[in-house]
């Protein structure tokens, strides 16, 4: 009888200790969350291994598993940029200046149009044997060399003017990122298109192309952020069906 008192008694002693030990230096909530299995505080956790040890520790935030910056884990997300830039170029701020300028080269285009009628009714007129032939000539191509001027400063403007939106609209883009990435505190955002997105019709090197460009296979819904990014910018873009 007293044995098996004895062994009760260190049992309730053991029971005893173990929760104080669990109580000490711990905030309110702490003992109801160690109830239900979970350890710590601790400074570290070591991992034993068939050939070596391995020790993960909180730092910065992230659980790491040495003092090498990149051994550290990083939240993630996926945002499917192309959907966004799309949407962005399709906007007001960017369409106006697009169409202010198709309309300056348009009316421009249009007086091109007529001078070459003009000088193509005064040619029709002149006889085969007229001396103003010479200078008529000249002035046609005259003529032909600043509509071909015109054209290429006009192919340049639009490749610059094109350029310059996309950056500026890609600028836009990573500015949202940031601001949503720092609310839900993701480390990592990478672009990808999603995997069930249909193939467009091409040939043989464009379909793979597409097929290539799709960085995942398979990735969880959960850590697109696309919608959220759509929502800080206040822009709308449906979904590809």
């Amino acid at each position: 009888m007293r044995i098996a008192a004895a062994i009760v008694a260190a049992s309730v002693l053991s029971s005893t200790l173990t929760a104080f030990i669990l109580r000490v230096d711990r905030p309110a909530g702490a003992n109801a969350a160690a109830a239900l299995g979970d350890l710590g505080p601790a400074d570290a956790l070591v991992l034993s291994g068939k050939d070596s040890t391995l020790t993960v520790s909180n730092r910065s935030g992230r659980i790491s598993w040495s003092e090498d910056a990149t051994a550290r884990s990083h939240s993630v997300g996926t945002l499917h940029v192309g959907r966004i830039m799309s949407a962005l170029l399709q906007s007001d701020a960017f369409t106006r200046e697009r169409e202010q300028i198709a309309e300056a080269n348009e009316a421009r285009g249009k007086e091109f149009e007529a001078r070459y009628r003009s000088l193509v009714e005064k040619a029709r007129s002149m006889d085969k044997e007229s001396p103003d032939i010479p200078a008529a000539r000249e002035e046609f191509e005259a003529f032909q060399a600043e509509f071909s001027a015109w054209n290429e400063a006009t192919q340049a403007e639009a490749e610059a003017l094109q350029s310059r939106q996309y950056q500026d609209a890609y600028s836009r883009l990573r500015d949202a990122v940031d601001v949503v990435a720092d609310r839900r505190k993701i480390d990592l955002v990478l672009r990808f298109i999603p995997p069930t997105d249909k193939i467009r019709p091409g040939d043989q090197d464009a379909i793979v192309q597409q097929m290539m460009s799709r960085t995942f296979v398979r990735v969880p819904e959960s850590i697109d952020i696309t919608e959220d990014i759509l929502r800080e910018m206040n822009l709308t873009a449906p979904k590809e069906e």
